[in-house]
């Protein structure tokens, strides 16, 4: 049974504070003149105020016993009453609750649950579960629709039951639907995924369930040899066509958490395969977000030894610059000290040829200058020439597209690509490097000996934007889960679904500068 704590049904024995009785239980001129009008004797109006206020409150009308003795003391209060003891079990049948019910639902407009009502629920229901796996979360759409309805709740039981056979049903037809897509060949290939092999020390299921670790330069061929592996097994994106990405999540979670001989024990054939093929995709998907993470490592870690160097030489040269200032000071004071230029200029030279002459100096400033506008760019290729091959083979494993129209980046990764084995520094032709900011373009572009793009630059510049796309889903990895496209996971328009929390009848609007977004290229 789901735990009622998990759910937004009403729990009446809750105590409140002084600001939520009085937001929730404070008698309106309409509310006495409404007990006044229906009920006779201190005990009736007393009881009926609480039945009001509560039915209003809980959506039910909730046992006599069960409404918190704060609720009932501080309604008593406000009809001038000297009892403060809640209404007794004792009236649970009697007429006279049957009648103050009966007249609080037509003084609410309200309706009693019945037969209209489970029907109304069935539907609702059977719609959520088609993307909402957690029984908690379809007890809360039962819990939205009564209440958009205005009908009372049902006990937590009649819920809980509800939606155990209706989210059962709803499985019994997944199910179905990925056993009618499945051959015999197919069957038979899930089948052999639970016998082990002659040659193994385990199932192909427990090699399923158990990764390499996670993905480092020193275990990328036991990763890139399970990739591999698992694009030879039957491919279950198809069979899985339909099914929501929160179901095919709890199946696979299911399946995980199963050995063999659980799978073997179930009786439905039908259920088995739609449990392994959902931990097969979440194999696969898996697999590459490990892939995608580790390139992603490797290259904030080359982004951040190049920020480290460039600290390091600040505080290398941070003595030649203090130098050089000490130098320019003493000019300073030749200035001072001299009205005549020829004198000045005289005494300047003495002064530079005293403290290594004007190339020497001259060269300090520009490996000074070199580094002190925080320029780490240069610093990139050394450290990513290490791993630049990794970081290739990687790519090549992946299907990356791009989720909007901007191909520019990819185009850009097409050229690096075709260039990975070139010994020229500089690549002719027009590359659209619109996709990089002022700064990076001008680091990428060469002016001598004549205009060209450098290689190198391009590279290390791709690589770096191609990781910043990929984490904030610009660009997608066909397969993976958290790099997959986001668009997929999101409700069509065209069907508002009530698990979203849409009434049924909502419709998106449409703005008048609303933009059609054609698909990318």
């Amino acid at each position: 049974m789901t735990a009622i704590d998990r759910t937004a049904y009403p729990r009446p024995r809750a105590r409140l504070s002084r600001e939520e009785l009085g937001f929730r239980y404070d008698l309106t001129e309409t509310d006495l003149t409404f007990v006044r009008a229906n009920a006779r004797g201190d005990n009736g109006r007393l009881l009926l105020a609480v039945l009001l206020k509560s039915r209003r409150d809980f959506g039910c009308f909730p046992g006599l016993g069960d409404v918190h003795a704060g609720i009932v003391v501080h309604v008593a209060s406000q009809l001038g009453l000297e009892t403060r003891h809640p209404p007794t079990d004792d009236m649970r049948r009697s007429s006279k609750l049957y009648r103050y019910q009966a007249a609080v639902r037509a003084h609410l407009c309200v309706r009693p649950y019945g037969k209209w009502a489970e029907r109304l629920l069935t539907g609702a229901i059977l719609d959520a579960a088609e993307t909402m796996s957690d029984p908690a979360d379809l007890i809360n759409r039962a819990i939205q629709a009564l209440q958009s309805a205005a009908v009372d709740l049902p006990g937590f039981s009649t819920l809980d039951r509800l939606v155990s056979r209706l989210r059962a049903e709803i499985h019994r037809r997944i199910f179905g639907r990925v056993a009618a897509r499945l051959t015999r060949h197919d069957a038979a290939a899930l089948d052999a995924l639970l016998v082990k092999p002659a040659e193994r020390p385990t199932t192909p299921f427990n090699r399923l369930k158990q990764a390499p670790g996670p993905a480092t330069p020193k275990t990328i061929t036991l990763w890139v040899e399970r990739l591999e592996w698992l694009g030879g097994l039957i491919d279950p994106d198809p069979l899985l066509e339909g099914i929501t990405h929160t179901k095919l999540r709890q199946f696979a979670a299911e399946a995980a958490a199963m050995e063999v001989s659980d799978l073997l024990d179930i009786a439905q054939p039908r259920r088995r395969h739609t449990l392994l093929l959902a931990l097969l995709r979440q194999a696969r998907m898996r697999c590459r977000d490990e892939l995608v993470e580790m390139m992603l490592r490797r290259i904030r870690r080359t982004q951040a030894l190049a920020k480290e160097q460039l600290e390091a030489l600040h505080d290398q040269h941070r003595g030649t610059e203090e130098a050089l200032i000490g130098i320019f000071g003493q000019v300073l004071e030749t200035a001072q000290a001299h009205d005549t230029d020829v004198a000045f200029g005289s005494c300047v030279r003495t002064l530079l040829t005293e403290h290594g002459g004007v190339d020497a100096l001259a060269a300090q400033c520009e490996t000074v200058s070199a580094w002190h506008r925080n320029n780490d760019l240069p610093l990139l290729w050394p450290i990513h020439a290490r791993h630049r091959a990794l970081l290739f083979r990687l790519i090549d494993l992946l299907d990356i597209r791009p989720a909007t129209q901007d191909c520019s980046l990819l185009n850009a990764w097409t050229v690096v690509s075709t260039h990975r084995h070139a010994r020229r520094s500089g690549i002719q032709g027009d590359i659209d490097l619109s996709f990089a900011s002022q700064r990076w373009r001008s680091f990428m572009v060469r002016r001598r000996p004549e205009v060209a793009v450098d290689r190198r630059a391009l590279e290390v510049g791709v690589f770096i934007y191609l990781a910043d796309a990929l984490q904030n889903g610009d660009l997608y990895v066909v397969g993976a889960e958290n790099f997959a496209d986001y668009r997929s996971q999101l409700l069509p328009w065209s069907e508002p679904s009530v698990s979203a929390g849409f009434p049924p009848t909502a419709r998106p609007s449409a703005s008048p500068n609303a933009v059609r977004i054609s698909p990318p290229c």
